[in-house]
């Protein structure tokens, strides 16, 4: 019977800790959401590889959410002999910044002084926030966050299993990112400003926790996991998200859903 998975790869804000990256999640055991510093090293420990991950999604083009982009693109194929098949690596983001992102990662990795790295070019899927795609047992809505650079706030439904799970990515208070994220079973959403109330508009550029569950609480969704947040406050941001909505969670990395 087929199921959702997803793993917490890391759940930090913009600078990762020893036992922590920055917030990134393995989806189906094959899709990786965001790609923290050092994605390709910290999804090991919790049993997944470079080689497994066909498709990466960005929410938007920060280093935090991009770093470890040049990593899981140099692992996975320098180890590309030791399987069968590999399947074109998918790569999909915001149109404004996706494109230029995944280039500078290739030229970091010296594509050109490896031939299998110079001929495995990633596919590039560049959205415009409000653009659905289909790819593989995934549908894919986004939407537009407010950020100080383009971003999408993603839908995710699993075709196999009807599951339906939220990406906030970073972005300021929008309060109508719940008609977005209305009736997901899970949702993943950030809370850079702990129990912080910033104010509204651009400048603020990240979410209290407050706001963060306001947004689960009016979208009527399944739980709501706090990610790119600060996890020396853990007890106090979970304190004020459940006042707003219960279902409310910080993951530890590693933890797995299974839907």
């Amino acid at each position: 019977m087929a199921e959702t998975t997803l793993t917490f790869i890391g759940t930090g804000h913009c600078q990762p800790a020893p036992d922590n990256d920055t917030a990134s999640f393995v989806l189906n055991g094959h899709c990786l959401i965001d790609c923290g510093w050092n994605a390709a090293i910290t999804m090991t420990r919790y049993g997944y590889a470079p080689l497994d991950i066909d498709r990466v999604l960005i929410t938007h083009c920060h280093q935090d959410h991009y770093m470890g982009l040049a990593g899981v693109l140099f692992l996975r194929h320098l180890r590309e002999n030791t399987v069968d098949h590999l399947e074109q690596m998918e790569i999909i983001g915001p149109a404004e910044d996706i494109g230029r992102v995944v280039e500078l990662a290739r030229a970091y990795i010296q594509v050109e002084t490896f031939e299998r790295l110079a001929n495995a070019r990633p596919e590039v899927v560049a959205l415009e926030p409000g653009e659905t795609v289909a790819v593989g047992e995934l549908t894919i809505g986004t939407a537009p966050t407010e950020h100080s650079v383009q971003g999408l706030a993603y839908r995710i439904r699993d075709e196999r299993t009807g599951v339906e799970l939220g990406f906030s990515g970073d972005t300021t208070y929008l309060p109508e990112l719940a008609e977005h994220f209305r009736g997901v079973d899970v949702l993943m959403y950030e809370a850079s400003w702990g129990v912080e109330d910033p104010e509204l508009g651009t400048e603020a550029g990240h979410s209290g926790v407050r706001q963060s569950a306001t947004i689960a609480r009016d979208a009527e969704v399944g739980k709501l996991y706090l990610v790119h947040t600060n996890r020396g406050q853990e007890a106090e941001i979970v304190a004020a998200a459940r006042e707003i909505f219960p279902e409310a969670y910080m993951p530890q990395p590693g933890l797995t859903l299974r839907m």
